[in-house]
This record gives C-alpha cells, structure tokens and sequence, in this order.
C-alpha cells in the first residue's frame, strides 16, 4: 500500500581504514540493514573513539542523525546533523541528505520556517533531484499547503514522468484540493503501472464518489480484497452506503471496520446503536 511520502535519508559511510575500525564500529554505523538502534549505537561511538578522515566523521554524523530520526529523537538528530555541517563546513563537504534530515527534524521540532529553509538549500544542491521533490512536496502536503505541494509533485513528474510516488501524491493533494477528475487520473495511472495497490484504489474511491458512486464501491471493495486487514475501505465505503441511502448494506461494512480495530467515534456510537 503506497502512501504519502517520507523520504528516508540513505546511509552515506566510505569504508573505514584499519586505524579507525578497530571494534568495528564505523563499520556498523554504515550498516544498510541494521536495526537503527545499532546504527545510532556504533555510530555514536565511532565518533567517540575518534581518528576518522572528515569524511568519515561527516558521514558518521549524518548517519547517525537517521538513525535518531527514525528512532523518534529529533532534538538529538538535530544536533547530530549539525555537527556534520561543521564538520563539512571546515572539509568542504556538502550532502543533500544533510539538508533534508536536518528539514525532518526542525519539522518535527515543530520549526516550519526552518524546515523550509533547510529543503530550499536541498533543492539548491541537487534541483533535477525527484526525491528533493518529493519530500517538500510531503512537507507541504502535510502542513496543508495543497498548491506549494501540486508545484513540487509536478515538477518531480517533469523530472520522471513515470514516478508512480510523485503521481500518487499529486493524487493526494488533487484530491485535498477539490480537483477529483485529474486526481482520479492519478490514481488510474498508478494502478495501471501498480494493479496490486491498495492505496491507489482506496483514493480512486475517494475521487470517484461525487461522481460515479456505484465506481468508488468497486474501488473500495478491490482495496479491502488486496489489503483485507485494513479498516479503512470498509468504514468509507459504510459512509457512503449511507450517503446513497443503503443503510443495511452500509452496517455490514460499519460491522467489519470495527471488527478490524477502526476507531472513529461515529463508527463506534453507530455500533452501539446496532446492539455491539
């Protein structure tokens, strides 16, 4: 199930020299596949025992402010991702990954305005990069800014038309924007290229039903089918059940969102109301 992205920084270490790879350490913190919490362990201590090449200690703090991100430590990432820009100030180096893990945590800091400053100095690093696209067009998208957003998706498309992220999110802020025919496009687009994606369909749904009611239905039911654990199409297929005045077909969904954990307060009075 394809959803709004978040662009997750990659792990950017060269490989340590002997002196500096003793335990291990610096080795681990560029570990693709480890655990974050490894990561941030060995990265932090490879920085600790020290003797790294600038590059290596830039690409040990950039590591390690990833890896303290996707731990849900933002503060410590920050400060993280500046010691790397001073490490990089002082060896000439630069990375778009600094800038964009630095824009993630001052996000989750709740500072907006330093946020889009660091994603603008992405952008001047890499501006033919989808990914930089991308992830301001997330940024955006989640601060509710649909037409900054539509700008950046669109401009991740002219980059690569095929992009089936970019064209998704497009579809989600089409959508947030009241535009449901070029969102149901969107959508149409990545089912063509991705006929198993639940998420693709799901919106379809969303886009589809002002207009063509009985198509959204059909869309939900094939999201519930590729995904049949999720609550989601069954609670907003009850809700528009109910719209086209078919109560009883509407409950049965209303019975299996919450069978399936869905919380929404209405969802749970209506319930109630038809006995548990």
């Amino acid at each position: 199930m394809r959803c709004a992205v978040l662009l997750m920084l990659p792990l950017v270490l060269v490989a340590p020299p002997p002196a500096s790879a003793q335990d291990g350490s610096l080795a681990r913190c560029g570990a693709l596949s480890a655990p974050a919490s490894e990561v941030a362990h060995h990265c932090r201590r490879a920085l600790e025992r020290g003797g790294l090449r600038a590059e290596q200690a830039f690409g040990a703090a950039l590591n390690l402010g990833d890896a303290l991100l996707a731990l849900g430590r933002p503060g410590e990432a920050k400060a993280a991702f500046a010691a790397a820009a001073e490490t990089g100030r002082e060896a000439g180096l630069d990375r778009v990954e600094l800038h964009l893990g630095l824009a993630r945590a001052e996000e989750e800091l709740g500072d907006r305005r330093a946020a889009a400053g660091a994603f603008d100095r992405a952008l001047a690093l890499a501006p033919r990069s989808v990914d930089v696209r991308l992830a301001r067009g997330a940024f955006w998208l989640r601060l509710g800014q649909g037409e900054a957003a539509l700008e950046e998706f669109d401009a991740a498309l002219r980059l690569d038309g095929g992009d089936a992220d970019a064209r998704f999110n497009r579809g989600l802020t089409l959508l947030s924007l009241g535009r449901e025919g070029a969102a149901e496009a969107d959508f149409s687009a990545v089912i063509r290229d991705y006929p198993r994606d639940s998420g693709a369909f799901f919106h379809r749904a969303r886009a589809r039903e002002a207009a063509r009611p009985e198509a959204a239905l059909a869309d939900y039911d094939e999201a519930a089918a590729l995904a049949p654990e999720w609550s989601d199409p069954w609670l907003a297929s009850g809700r528009l059940l109910d719209r086209m005045g078919r109560r009883e077909d509407a409950n049965k969904r209303y019975r299996r969102a919450f069978e399936l954990g869905a919380k929404d307060p209405a969802l749970l009075e209506r319930i109630r109301a038809l006995g548990g």
